[in-house]
């Protein structure tokens, strides 16, 4: 997990992402497929018939499924090339869901292939996989609604130096800070549906998507602890999460996620250095940040500069470029003559 290779900053295309994500997808199966082979005689015989419902819900899991491509086949026709190079929001949400199938799928099935224990966490595999397929359909979406109807953003965004968080959010960092235990509970999305990751913060209704990351075990408090308070106004109930060290904000939990594993593990690609407590097999979260990277700082105090001096330079010359006309009347020419 220390050396994934996507920046979330780096352009990417969108069509060539979902190839590679569904490229990864089948290579799982096949993975799987060798798995079945390797233990079939370790298996029960019950196990062992063919068609049974949980193989086929594994095949249909792997798989990006019709609901993608049409939504992809759709946007093609109507933006043309625009929607297969995508945007930066979905590039963004893409290419986390390919380390998904990478690290969370296609590793783990690969290490159970050649373990001698006959167990494959099959449930996790099912609810990740169809957690990458959902997040890939939103996100297409998303695209072609934003394609659709453009909006004005300005050239240079006022930068942030402080995040809202939701109150439970605050609350559960409280709890767990003083006791190690919350006893706040949220509740799931879809109760009847185990293999939905989803999970409905009890104060502002947003919705989380709980995805697993295999080099972070405190995963789902870290997400609930992350995620800014819900706009009321807004139509869409997906959550979004921010990090407290660069203030950078998140609409996809595994991207989020991967960010603050890489300022866990201080990689290259880490924003602000953190104190990292390691206990045995855990890795426990830890409040104790060390302050702003001073390069940081000096970073977003020359973009302020840069902002600020762009302005004024534009308004100076919107000025010198007005002229002012003296327009005469026909009586004023008749009274001089």
């Amino acid at each position: 997990m220390s050396n994934m290779a996507v920046s979330w900053e780096k352009s990417q295309h969108t069509s060539l992402t979902l190839w590679d994500i569904d490229r990864e997808l089948q290579d799982a199966y096949e993975t799987y497929e060798q798995w079945q082979a390797r233990h079939r005689r370790t298996r029960s015989r019950w196990a062992c018939i063919p068609g049974k419902n949980r193989d086929d819900a594994v095949g249909k899991a792997l798989s990006l499924g019709r609901q993608v491509h049409r939504v992809l086949e759709s946007g093609k026709q109507a933006f043309g090339t625009r929607f297969e190079e995508g945007d930066s929001k979905c590039h963004i949400i893409l290419s986390a869901q390919l380390l998904r199938v990478q690290y969370e799928i296609r590793q783990p099935l690969y290490d159970s292939v050649f373990s001698s224990t006959p167990t494959i966490p099959i449930d996790e595999i099912i609810m990740t996989a169809k957690s990458i397929r959902r997040a890939c359909l939103t996100a297409l979406r998303d695209q072609y609604a934003r394609l659709e109807s453009p909006l004005l953003s300005p050239i240079l965004p006022p930068p942030r130096f402080k995040v809202e968080f939701c109150p439970f959010a605050n609350q559960l960092r409280k709890d767990l800070k003083e006791s190690k235990q919350s006893n706040l509970r949220p509740k799931k999305a879809n109760p009847h549906d185990k293999y939905d990751d989803q999970e409905i913060c009890p104060h502002c209704d947003a919705s989380i998507s709980v995805a697993a990351h295999s080099g972070l075990p405190a995963y789902r408090c870290i997400l609930f602890t992350s995620h800014i308070a819900l706009d009321p106004a807004s139509k869409d109930d997906k959550a979004t999460f921010a990090c407290n060290g660069c203030y950078k904000t998140f609409d996809d939990s595994y991207a989020f996620l991967d960010h603050f594993f890489q300022k866990q593990i201080g990689s290259e690609r880490s924003c602000l250095r953190v104190s990292i407590s390691k206990s045995s097999a855990t890795w426990l979260l830890s409040e104790e940040y060390i302050d702003s990277d001073p390069s940081l700082v000096e970073q977003c105090l020359r973009n302020c500069l840069e902002r600020e001096s762009m302005r004024d330079r534009r308004h100076r010359r919107m000025k010198s470029q007005i002229t002012i006309r003296q327009v005469h009347s026909k009586e004023s020419f008749k009274n001089k003559s």
